[in-house]
């Protein structure tokens, strides 16, 4: 989610007084522990089906915003020039499989659209996800979040529905927490950084992130 939180550190860095922005990159279980364990303020992640529920005491949670995900494929594959394709069309493809969040919610996708991926690579990084769909190793669903525009070789098709595919992401705070002040201005600027992208998506949003905010010199 680096173009959802990097702008937005910087930002915070830039406010008046300025807040100090930690970044710590985790997945969506152990992002709700480093809440629960006050080692992180805010998180930003995408909950899974035994995640925290909405009205858990513990947390106060609130959609960010909604990532849409497309395939992305090799340049030349035949769904390449398809706007849009129909998921089930990738059943008989290899798969690349990203992290086990984004893992997790491709499997339950594809399940939806009456397939098993055959998920033959694994990597927790996007650009070597990336690479590898470049090089014809296999296909796999991307968040819009995740830009390709470094990886000329593969082709962003988007997925047909209503909605299409997306992954939910929140923030999440202690319940109690969010009018704190560095965790409000924190909030805030989430927000705001996420109607940007709403708007102008890195290609026209993990792995979860947490971050911890800390007023400048305490």
């Amino acid at each position: 989610m680096a173009s959802l939180l990097a702008p937005t550190a910087a930002e915070l860095r830039r406010a008046r007084p300025p807040v100090r922005v930690l970044i710590h990159e985790s997945d969506t279980q152990l992002s709700y522990q480093r809440l629960l364990a006050d080692q992180a303020d805010i998180a930003v992640l995408t909950p899974h089906p035994d995640s925290p529920t909405v009205d858990d005491p513990r947390f106060a949670q609130r959609p960010l915003l909604d990532d849409v995900l497309d395939l992305v494929v090799p340049l030349g594959h035949p769904l390449a020039g398809r706007r849009p394709v129909d998921l089930a069309e990738a059943a008989a493809e290899d798969w690349i499989i990203p992290h086990h969040d984004q893992d997790r919610l491709i499997q339950a996708l594809c399940a939806a659209a009456g397939f098993t991926p055959r998920r033959l690579h694994h990597s927790d990084e996007w650009p070597a996800v990336l690479a590898m769909i470049g090089h014809g190793l296999g296909v796999c669903l991307v968040p819009r979040l995740m830009s390709v525009a470094g990886h000329p070789r593969v082709v962003r098709v988007p997925v047909q529905g209503s909605p299409p595919p997306f992954r939910r992401v929140l923030t999440v705070v202690r319940r109690g927490t969010d009018e704190q002040p560095a965790v409000a201005a924190g909030l805030a600027a989430l927000r705001e950084r996420a109607a940007v992208l709403t708007r102008n998506p890195a290609d026209g949003p993990t792995q979860a992130d947490g971050l911890t905010r800390q007023p400048a010199g305490e």
